[in-house]
């Protein structure tokens, strides 16, 4: 099967690849030129500067979505001006009720529901990534990378660049400032041509996305090959492009070695200086190397119920270091994790892009390495207390309008360990609605003997594949799709997150999309049913899958969805009819104000005794701006899985966080998560815990004058109870860091 699949994943690149590379652009598409300044312009969202005048002026007044090219409800006007070494943009939006205007305080990339205009750059013009920078009527930064044609975001991209906003009579004002520092591109003595568009988020009962130029839903699966071009910037240079960040970082911590009734005793406690930083050794080209360095994340993970699962769970990464580029290193097949790498000591990284062709390499030393060992039917965890060292290289090709061809390359290495992993991946715009992306790896791993066989591994070398292929087709109004994976039993992705091998599975869906009017109740419902089937490798039926999906878009930007499906399972050589529904219900009937509902019910396999069983969970959301400085996210969790009618568990787990915003810059926010589960003893076979609490809490102050000039200073804790102990401390943590961002 890997043969054929191989064979037909070559045909297809090599098929469409001379198409693809022969695409050219629109010769009739206008081309804007935006003019060059030499005045020196302030940042305080006022425009009086002179040059403002003499600026390319764009006008945003065409509604692109919900309602498809309508003129908008609102207006608004950017101007672009550059000099040899920044971009200036300045806005005027303009808003007939000023005092409805929704404009928050809040940490950098979390004010995606307020007021806001951004900026889309396509600074290579490949129609395949883009940066997108945004900002809020009260100058609150949020910015993202937008790759696979702009049908993938990633927020956790963070420039250094500068904004100011001011609501003003008329509406409000934003000017930003974004050094060439900042971005990658190839500089060039003659005018250069980006791509370039400017968007307005204008949420009232609607939220209404606004842009000076339509968009064809019919190629909406290429958002970028639509965008307008500008041309300029000859000459413009990212400078030396150095950046050092040193960095501080405190820490003390206390335990409770003997719980429950032992006393709290001296723990970890320790002091760390590191440096890090950045350096564009060439004009696209960036190293990114760390010394001694804090790899530590501030903000807590999201709690999840860790019972019952087939699989592991998964944490999204938070830590700066890794982040950097990250898109760069997404391919359909999740063969890079980095929260894999658990406890590095040091690490570096290569990544830009010259002409056609984008490289990305890094490497780092784990002290600790963490392992998923993956099944047909579930996953178990464990580690090596040994250091690892671990290296990535990604190249990838643009081949035409949108179309990519890459490699990647993995590799961690240990003592009596390696796991080693190749492979090349695609994605093929045949038509600007037309979309095949793929990907083949092989890998090849070897466990020491004593973890091989405490983990039920084959000893000596696992050689295993993985393929993956998708073509989907979009339209205005309607959408097919069809995939195939497969992945074999030997197959491991030590450095990405792949939790079940020995499994072939195909997917069919399809359905219909109506887009409303502006004066339509529904301004969007989709109709979409797909049918898919996994078998593992021994023809064994794992799991085959009937569901609807409806999903209506209505006033006060509310949304009702509803799953219902039907599924036959095996597990354990077990086979289970189910039925399930998830319905989702989530309102915003003001700019203060969110909330969210989600109901699931049907059955549940119990997959510690294999047994049939139903299940409820009720999970609501609460988000709540109390005046432009204070928030309060509340989230609940309920969930009981009941086995021929009595309750086998109950859970509840609630999460709250607070936060007050002093200014732009700086926040107070507290966090508790707390979990309670209760169990029936009579339903288990061995022996469990009635019932078990935790309580997490952390307070935290942050100041950050840019992504990385920062204090952090905070305090966190863990409670554990059970059944006959009350809820008790058992560790506690002060820390603090600084860090600097020194540019050169």
């Amino acid at each position: 099967m890997s043969r054929r699949l191989l064979g037909l994943l070559l045909s297809i690149s090599i098929i469409v690849s001379p198409a693809l590379s022969a695409k050219n652009k629109n010769p009739e598409e206008k081309v804007f030129d935006i003019p060059k300044t030499d005045s020196k312009i302030t940042i305080n969202g006022v425009l009086d500067e002179k040059a403002w005048s003499n600026a390319l002026t764009f006008k945003l007044d065409i509604e692109v979505m919900p309602a498809e090219n309508v003129p908008a409800p609102v207006d608004a006007e950017c101007y672009l001006l550059y000099d040899s070494q920044n971009l200036y943009v300045g806005c005027r939006a303009f808003d007939p009720e000023p005092e409805k205007i929704r404009a928050h305080l809040s940490d950098r990339d979390n004010a995606w529901g307020d007021d806001s205009i951004g900026l889309i750059i396509d600074t290579f013009n490949d129609e395949n990534r883009a940066f997108a920078f945004f900002v809020n009527p009260l100058g609150i930064q949020g910015d993202e990378i937008m790759s696979n044609g702009g049908s993938y975001e990633d927020d956790s991209w963070d420039a250094i660049w500068d904004s100011a906003g001011r609501i003003t009579d008329f509406g409000y004002v934003i000017e930003i400032i974004i050094p060439f520092r900042a971005l990658q591109f190839q500089p060039s003595e003659e005018d250069q041509i980006w791509g370039f568009a400017p968007v307005r988020n204008y949420p009232r009962s609607r939220r209404h996305q606004i842009s000076s130029f339509p968009i064809d839903r019919n190629q909406i699966q290429c958002i970028l090959c639509q965008l307008p071009k500008i041309k300029g910037f000859s000459g413009a240079e990212p400078g030396r492009n150095i950046e050092l960040d040193p960095t501080v970082v405190g820490l003390y911590s206390d335990e409770r070695e003997d719980f429950p009734e032992g006393p709290m005793k001296k723990g970890e406690s320790f002091g760390n200086i590191g440096i890090s930083g950045r350096w564009g050794f060439s004009n696209n080209m960036t190293l990114s190397a760390a010394l001694n360095p804090d790899f530590s994340q501030v903000e807590a993970d999201v709690a999840q119920l860790d019972i019952n699962k087939q699989f592991a769970l998964y944490y999204p990464e938070k830590r700066p270091f890794f982040l950097e580029g990250q898109d760069f290193f997404k391919t359909p097949i999740q063969a890079l994790y980095t929260r894999s790498v658990a406890d590095p000591a040091w690490g570096f990284k290569i990544s830009g892009k010259k002409g056609k062709n984008t490289i990305g390499f890094f490497s780092a030393q784990d002290q600790l390495t963490n392992l998923i060992f993956p099944g047909s039917q579930g996953s178990n965890s464990g580690f090596l207390d040994q250091r690892s060292f671990s290296n990535v290289l990604r190249y990838r090709r643009d081949i035409g309008g949108g179309s990519t061809l890459g490699i990647l390359m993995t590799d961690r290495e240990g003592d009596q360990y390696h796991s080693r992993l190749a492979g090349l991946d695609g994605l093929l715009h045949l038509s600007k609605a037309d979309v095949v992306t793929f990907q083949l790896l092989g890998s090849q791993t070897a466990y020491p003997d004593s973890l091989a066989e405490d983990y039920g591994q084959d000893i000596g070398e696992l050689y295993g594949y993985a393929a993956n292929i998708k073509i989907s087709r979009q339209k205005k109004n309607y959408l097919v799709y069809g995939s195939y994976e497969d992945f074999s039993p030997d197959f491991r992705a030590d450095l990405g997150f792949e939790p079940q091998v020995d499994y072939r599975n195909f997917e069919l869906g399809g359905g219909y999309i109506y887009v409303g009017t502006e004066k339509s109740f529904f301004s969007e419902i989709d109709i979409i049913a797909n049918y898919d089937q996994t078998n593992d490798h021994q023809g064994g039926l794992l799991e085959k899958e009937l569901e609807t999906t409806i999903s209506l878009n209505g006033p006060m930007q509310s949304n009702f969805s509803t799953v219902v499906g039907i599924r036959e399972k095996v597990y354990k050589q077990e086979s289970f009819s189910q039925f399930f529904n998830h319905i989702l219900f989530s309102i915003r009937p003001s700019g203060n104000l969110y909330c969210g509902f989600l109901l699931s019910y049907g059955n549940e396999i119990d997959y510690t005794y294999v047994r049939a069983g139903k299940y409820l969970q009720i999970s609501p959301k609460l988000y709540w701006n109390l005046g432009k400085h204070f928030n309060i996210n509340l989230s609940y969790l309920y969930r009981w899985l009941k086995i021929d009618g009595e309750r086998l568990f109950l859970a509840h787990l609630p999460q709250m966080s607070f936060i007050y915003h002093l200014n732009s810059r700086a926040f107070f926010r507290a966090i508790l998560q707390y979990q309670d589960i209760d169990r029936n003893l009579a339903l288990y076979e061995h022996e469990v815990d009635p019932q078990t609490q935790t309580l997490f809490s952390q307070l935290l102050f942050s100041y950050k004058l840019n992504p990385r000039t920062v204090l952090f200073l905070g305090y966190s804790d863990n409670y554990l109870g059970l059944y006959d102990i009350n809820l008790t401390q058992t560790d506690r943590t002060f820390f603090l860091k600084i860090g600097y961002a020194w540019t050169l």
